[in-house]
Order: C-alpha cells, then structure tokens, then sequence
C-alpha cells in the first residue's frame, strides 16, 4: 500500500507525509465515488427504462411480458449491478484510508509522546 509507515524508526516527518498521503487519496477516492455514484444510477434509470420499454411492447400474459422484458434488458441489467458493486467497492476503499488515516494519527500522537519523554 502507498503511504505507509517505514519499518524503520518512525520520524516526525514519516508521519506527516504518510498522513499527508492518506489524506489525497481520500480526496481522491471521495471525488471517484461521486462519478461512481452518478453512473451507478444513470445505469438503473437505463435498465429500468429499457425494461418498461420491453415489457409493453410485448402482448400476452403477464409472466410473459415479464421474463421477455427480463431476457431482453439482462446486459442492462448486469451494468446496472456492476456499476453498483463499483460504487460499494470505492465506498469500502474510502472507509479504509480513514482508518489508516487515524491509526496514523494515534502513532503520531505516541510518538510526539514518546520525543516528550526523551
């Protein structure tokens, strides 16, 4: 993973960088999960539309119009779903930098805390 501590004696300054890092990448990540987030529902309003469109043009029993509308919007309907599982999957990213971002913070404080003693 970028921007993570050295194994070596933790400076100061490591931390700073390492925080400095963190904190673009949620910056990053929280814009990312905005345009995931507008596809993700442009793709449901499409699959949705495609499906009312399919549905009536059918006659017929209903489970007929159903699974004919199901059979003929599936590729929108797969987009729709992945576009979702992108968005949750940046979504679980940013919560993760955030806590990287506050285990940094808790071993800067220790070792403003440990220079203190010293």
């Amino acid at each position: 993973m970028p921007n993570e501590l050295p194994d070596k004696d933790i400076t100061p300054h490591d931390i700073v960088t390492t925080l400095k890092g963190i904190s673009k990448e949620i910056l990053d990540a929280t814009k990312e999960l905005a345009v995931l987030d507008e596809a993700s529902v442009k793709a449901r309003v499409a699959q949705k539309v495609g499906y009312a469109r399919s549905f009536l043009s059918v006659e017929g029993p209903m489970d007929l119009r159903r699974y004919t509308a199901d059979l003929e919007t599936r590729i929108s309907l797969l987009e729709s779903e992945l576009a979702d599982q992108k968005y949750r999957a940046c979504q679980q990213a940013l919560r993760a930098l955030r806590d990287r971002l506050e285990v940094g913070r808790s071993i800067g404080a220790l070792v403003r805390m440990e220079w203190g003693a010293s």
